[in-house]
């Protein structure tokens, strides 16, 4: 039976660019065009069997991985197991257009099994999927070109009166929380106007910076938002290859230290600051969402780091244009070990090879331009598809790392704790101890109720200048606390600024304080989250080398290069100092540095 051909032409305003994030949403896009949920029945060597999720249909077929060029090309091959179909493929690129914008060509070739088939495709794809095509890409067109984003949409009213009701209700509690007013305008209005898809997994910092809003604000408000019953909390471990959600939990004791990625099929360790991603939900008594609908479970937009995925058979080469941004990239290829490092620089080469053979690829960093032609050259004996992917995670990314060094999480979720025995890694952590000096002294000075008193005013003052950073107090032992940060500079300005205020409150104590950077794990010590490792024995060891008045703090601490700008503001020659010393349980010196507060 023959195949059927469309191929249809926009020209648009926007850039490739601009359009792509849009276009390439095939999850969206199947959606605005009037397709059917779909059903993931499993996945074999990357292809993906699917079939669609409405009454009385035997659709049914293997979807090949999609490929794609940023921001010029994305296509996608599917073989029906079930139904009027035998085959698709669909081919989407982006030109420049001459006089600026994009002209976009949307191609359809399909290929029925039956006389049903046959009958159906011309008005199916010709007409009715022509007309929905056009108006999608016309109204992307519209939204990218003035700047916008389907984070903000245009129309759609999804409150209820009751969710409209109760959220007014409980935004009047998070106010007197302290919960910015700007903040919970913003979350009503996309709440309220967002669709499903947008809502089905709401990162708080992408929405912060598109609210123009502070990340850590935002992600304190959808904490308090959680607790009161606005919005619901979910942990997410991601898959390190593919960077797909593998798992996804209610609870943080349910996330387990090991974990499979079914599309990759490799297992992974979890690590809360690397690949386990804090999302939110409305609460159903404030907006009920379907989080499990799909229309599409794979397209370029599921993996935003992935630049180019291609197939280029054995022997062959496929030359390709894109476009990068500054930074460290790897080349990889199906079913080789290892990558080939890369790094974007503007006076980088405009044209590269990359090689693949059979015995891996070589050592060391190359370098290419921001806009290369590269030519990708398969020279083993079967098909290999080559991707381009960005290093760095996202930073856009709430980890759980990020999560519970707040002192708002500690406060309002203490009984979110990882299950006893489990162990995950954190990559880096900045861990402070604190101890009193002249705590004995002020006792018997001043009486054991006066002293008490002042020294819980230490505690105070401690935990606001902690809380104020973004840090969180892990645990008190006696006079000592210990508190986690997620950068080395916010610990400095916390113990500056509590410094500050004890010398205020009592002039008697001073701080001795040690402060570390580094991996550890994550645990469950008594119902509560704590960290252990060698991070935290050298951490709470240091306040021993301070006599009082004193910050004591390792090389990695020094080395941080917004710890430099806070030491050239607030260091002085002689205030600054280093020195060498040993620590107990480590077999060489370590160096470190004495900072007089």
């Amino acid at each position: 039976m023959r195949e059927f051909h469309y191929s249809w032409t926009y020209d648009l305003k926007a850039t490739p660019e601009a359009l792509w994030p849009l276009a390439s949403d095939t999850n969206r896009f199947n959606r605005d065009t009037g397709l059917p949920a779909v059903e993931l029945l499993g996945i074999q060597n990357r292809v993906r069997r699917i079939r669609f999720k409405i009454p009385f249909s035997p659709l049914e077929w293997d979807e090949e991985p999609f490929e794609w060029t940023y921001p010029y090309r994305f296509g996608i091959l599917r073989r029906y197991r079930r139904g009027p179909m035998k085959e698709m493929r669909v081919d989407c690129r982006l030109e420049q257009g001459e006089s600026g914008g994009t002209r976009l060509t949307y191609q359809v070739w399909a290929r029925p099994a039956d006389f049903l088939g046959w009958l159906a495709t011309p008005f199916v794809i010709g007409v009715y999927s022509a007309k929905r095509f056009r108006d999608t890409f016309h109204f992307y067109d519209r939204l990218a070109a003035r700047g916008g984003s389907l984070l903000t949409p245009p129309k759609g009213w999804n409150l209820t009166q009751g969710g409209h009701l109760r959220f007014r209700t409980l935004s009047k509690q998070l106010i007197e929380q302290g919960v910015s007013e700007t903040i919970l305008t913003h979350l009503y209005e996309f709440l309220h106007r967002a669709d499903d898809i947008s809502v089905q997994r709401m990162r708080p910092y992408v929405l912060a910076d598109a609210w123009q809003q502070p990340r850590r604000t935002v992600l304190e408000a959808f904490l308090r938002a959680t607790r009161a019953g606005m919005l619901d909390m979910y942990w997410e471990l991601l898959c390190p290859e593919c960077r797909g959600v593998s798992e996804g939990h209610g609870h943080l004791e349910d996330v387990r230290g090991d974990s499979h990625c079914n599309t990759c099929n490799i297992d992974f360790k979890a690590n809360f600051d690397h690949n386990v991603e804090v999302i939110f939900r409305p609460n159903p008594a404030v907006r009920a969402v379907n989080a499990s609908i799909e229309f599409c479970v794979g397209s370029p937009q599921r993996q935003p780091h992935i630049i180019l995925s291609l197939m280029v058979p054995a022997g062959e080469a496929l030359p390709v244009d894109t476009i990068l941004g500054q930074g460290r990239y790897a080349f990889r290829a199906t079913n080789l070990p290892g990558s080939q490092a890369m790094v974007a620089v503007p006076e980088g080469p405009a044209r590269i090879e990359v090689r693949a053979h059979a015995t891996g690829w070589p050592y060391g960093e190359s370098a290419m331009g921001l806009t290369p032609r590269i030519e990708l050259i398969n020279r083993t004996d079967q098909t290999r598809t080559f991707e381009l992917g960005r290093t760095a995670w996202s930073d856009q990314a709430a980890t759980a790392a990020d999560v519970t060094a707040l002192q708002v999480f500690r406060d309002l979720f203490a009984s979110e704790v990882i299950r006893p025995g489990e162990e995950i890694s954190v990559g880096s952590v900045t861990l402070m101890f604190t101890d009193l000096r002249g705590s004995t002294k002020l006792y018997r000075e001043i009486g054991d109720a006066p002293a008490f008193g002042r020294v819980r005013e230490h505690f105070t003052a401690l935990e606001k200048a902690v809380a104020a950073e973004g840090g969180a107090v892990i645990k008190t032992m006696g006079d000592s606390v210990m508190a986690a940060f997620r950068s080395p500079a916010a610990s400095l300005r916390a113990i500056w600024a509590a410094q500050t205020s004890m010398a205020r409150l009592e002039p008697r104590l001073w701080l001795k304080v040690g402060i570390h950077h580094g991996p550890c794990i994550v645990v469950n010590l008594n119902d509560r989250l704590d960290y252990f490792g060698s991070t935290v024995n050298v951490a709470a060891r240091l306040p021993n080398f301070s006599t009082g008045g004193e910050i004591v703090f390792s090389e990695a601490i020094r080395a941080d290069p917004e710890v430099g700008q806070f030491l050239e503001k607030h260091a002085t020659p002689l205030s600054l100092s280093r020195f060498q010393t040993d620590v107990k349980g480590f077999e060489e010196p370590l160096g470190l540095w004495r900072l007089k507060l």
